[in-house]
């Protein structure tokens, strides 16, 4: 059996480093989440995750968390608020961030929903399900960026809602960056497991609320 080439091997250990930031990030987000709860205002939720960043020791960051409340759910990380919400027992939520684990990239966020709201939840489950739609369509189909984009568009307006984000998708691995330095959205080649984040942001087309999901393509 012949040993794997370099580039075979170096793929691998890309892969499996992208995998471990992945799971710490996750492992983040979720405690993260635990301490997001009525009457936190979004400022003071920020200082809690950088917090959290420190006790697990997290020094570095590819950009500071992004937690917004209500109608600030359909700003990006492009937009600054105008104003810091409070978040309410009836309530949307979105968690971004993006730790740097043992010099790799570690993305992920979330959605939150608190109390019973049927859009809320339906923002909630349509981010996560066009997230994993997405997935299917790129592992059986092998699509360039582009085409994938196009197939997260359509699910979206068949879901009743619009994309809410541009660029979207981004390279990931070594920090910092290094290559395409468009959206995935953009590439016009297949993505390649292990390097690109799969971002999903969508908004209300009437309603000032959106929901946000993200994860690497593995």
């Amino acid at each position: 059996m012949q040993s794997p080439s370099v580039t075979e091997y170096t793929q691998q250990q890309i892969i499996e480093k992208t995998k471990q930031a992945s799971n710490v990030a996750f492992k983040l987000l979720h405690e993260i989440s635990k301490i997001i709860k009525p009457g936190i205002t979004e400022t003071q939720a920020r200082i809690k995750a950088q917090e959290i960043y420190e006790k697990h020791g997290i020094k570095k960051s590819w950009h500071k968390p992004y937690i917004y409340f209500g109608t600030n759910t359909i700003l990006t990380f492009m937009d600054k608020p105008k104003e810091e919400k409070t978040l309410q027992e009836k309530d949307i939520a979105y968690i971004d961030i993006g730790p740097i684990i043992d010099g790799v990239e570690g993305d992920a966020g979330h959605t939150l929903v608190f109390g019973n709201n049927s859009l809320f939840n339906e923002l909630k489950l349509q981010s996560s399900r066009i997230f994993n739609l997405g997935v299917d369509f790129w592992r059986k189909n092998n699509p360039t960026g582009i085409e994938l984009y196009k197939c997260i568009y359509k699910l979206t307006e068949e879901a009743g809602f619009i994309f809410n984000l541009n660029p979207a998708g981004h390279l990931i691995g070594s920090f910092p960056h290094k290559g395409w330095k468009e959206g995935l959205h953009t590439y016009p080649y297949p993505p390649e497991p292990g390097y690109w984040i799969l971002e999903i942001q969508i908004r209300h087309p009437e309603k000032p609320y959106g929901a946000f999901y993200e994860a690497v393509l593995l």
